[in-house]
């Protein structure tokens, strides 16, 4: 499988082209981040040279490298462009950026059944995340109000985090799920 990796000078797409780079069932093929156009991804990663070069958008990687799928961890101004680039050239987009909102969903859900591309989103990759997230569903159904306080660190781009606004969202037994952050506090 043929990946690009959007997003791929932060902090989750270092981490995600490490990890396709290690993997013996993925190929990476191109990255794309307009703050690190012509970089090579394996220095960018923090290892050797790869030979893989990151471009400056996603468009453009697709039409040079050919990706079967597009992993994105870009920023939210810029997600929805990139979900649609991916899913009109035939990419399936395997999205971990959050600040979608229920018509962006909507959105992404229409032009995948109209490409006949699989997409999948998802706010939170970790498994306790997702635990968490389903535990939070089944307390709702005997907790009618809930507030969920999230610490992060002072550059956390979205708050609250997609995270905290899916985990309220599932709160559908509930009356009402409030999410909001706080500063982490240094002990």
């Amino acid at each position: 499988m043929k990946i690009l990796v959007s997003g791929a000078a932060g902090r989750m797409g270092r981490e995600v082209l490490r990890a396709i780079n290690e993997a013996e069932d993925m190929e990476l093929v191109g990255g794309a981040d307009p703050m690190a156009n012509g970089e090579d991804a394996g220095i960018l990663a923090g290892s050797n040279r790869w030979g893989v070069r990151v471009h400056s958008g996603v468009e453009e990687a697709i039409l040079e490298c050919h990706p079967d799928v597009m992993v994105d961890f870009s920023v939210p101004s810029c997600v929805m462009a990139n979900i649609r680039t991916a899913l009109h050239n035939g990419v399936s987009p395997v999205v971990g950026t959050t600040g979608l909102n229920v018509q962006d969903l909507q959105e992404v859900d229409r032009l995948a059944k109209d490409s006949g591309v699989g997409a999948f989103i998802a706010p939170n990759f970790a498994i306790g995340a997702v635990l968490m997230m389903e535990f939070a569903a089944k307390a709702a159904m005997y907790l009618p109000d809930a507030e969920i306080i999230e610490f992060h660190h002072e550059k956390k781009l979205d708050a609250p985090s997609g995270t905290a606004v899916l985990t309220a969202q599932k709160n559908r037994g509930g009356e009402k799920a409030i999410a909001r952050t706080e500063p982490l506090r240094r002990l």
